[in-house]
């Protein structure tokens, strides 16, 4: 079991592994022309953030806090 802290510790190519065999999709939004994928892991989440003009990740953000979700909610 991966944790926040040996998460945010990997090489881009770790993250990548980490989040697509051991996640669950949560939710997606916009920001600024990319499109931010939230994921759950065991006790944090993590947005990958995916620039769908170059194909590409450009990075991922682990938090903890449940507040940062509020991002998420649609109103």
């Amino acid at each position: 079991m991966i944790t926040f802290y040996d998460f945010n510790e990997l090489d881009e190519v770790g993250k990548a592994g980490a989040v697509f065999t051991k996640e669950l999709f949560v939710d997606d939004r916009d920001e600024g022309g990319l499109k931010v994928q939230l994921y759950r892991l065991n006790n944090f989440y993590v947005e990958v953030f995916y620039d769908a003009e170059a194909n590409k990740i450009t990075r991922y953000h682990a938090f903890k806090s449940v507040g940062q979700l509020a991002n998420y909610l649609r109103l």
